[in-house]
């Protein structure tokens, strides 16, 4: 009797150890494409909803006390009415703060701050403010220049206004960044108190 053959040896595959994922590699991935996604929407938002430039206009004038003593002081009490428009469909604007100034020929005679405030899309903002200039000392030419156009019953001025702002559209907001805008020449009449007759003026902006 033949005795049976015994079964073939069973060969054993060598497993090779996996390769294992590091978790810290994994999440420093995942912040770095999570930081790409969020630039990108930031910046295609910017390029799409590219802030307009924003309107101000002086739409009334006035002073009240109105002179200048033989030392070349001024004292007034300058009442301006400005209006600010946002031209924007979808980005609103925050006045961090806000210096609207009055001078003539750029020598600065009254100044005041103005409460931070926020500006909606389409929306037209009201100031009236009132600055006052107690004995401020002007230049030789200005006292000489503001005594005669005093004497015509209406004088030259300048209104400065410059403001901390920035840009918010949904979840979005902008750094915030400097507005200035020129007003002039806010004719002024001297001679009446009222805000009648008043010729609006166009400010020039820069951002």
């Amino acid at each position: 009797m033949v005795p049976p053959k015994p079964p073939p040896p069973r060969t054993q595959q060598q497993q090779l150890p996996g390769r294992r994922l590091n978790p810290i590699l994994c999440i420093i991935v995942a912040l770095v494409l999570l930081g790409l996604l969020v630039g990108l929407a930031i910046l295609i938002t910017y390029l799409t909803l590219r802030p307009k430039r924003l309107v101000y206009t002086v739409e009334a004038a006035s002073v009240q006390d109105f002179a200048i003593a033989k030392d070349d002081h001024i004292s007034a009490k300058f009442n301006y009415v400005i209006k600010s428009y946002n031209p924007e469909k979808h980005v609103s604007v925050r006045y961090h703060s806000m210096r609207i100034s009055t001078a003539h020929h750029n020598q600065s005679v009254a100044h005041k701050e103005i409460s931070a405030f926020k500006q909606r899309p389409k929306n037209e903002t009201r100031i009236e403010t009132q600055l006052v200039s107690h004995n401020v000392a002007l230049s030789k030419f200005n006292a000489k220049d503001l005594r005669g156009e005093t004497t015509k019953g209406v004088i030259e001025m300048e209104v400065y206004i410059t403001a901390r702002v920035s840009y918010k559209t949904w979840i979005f907001r902008s750094r915030r960044r400097t507005l200035k805008a020129v007003c002039t020449p806010v004719m002024i009449n001297v001679t009446a108190n009222s805000l009648d007759r008043f010729q609006r003026v166009l400010c020039q902006t820069r951002l």
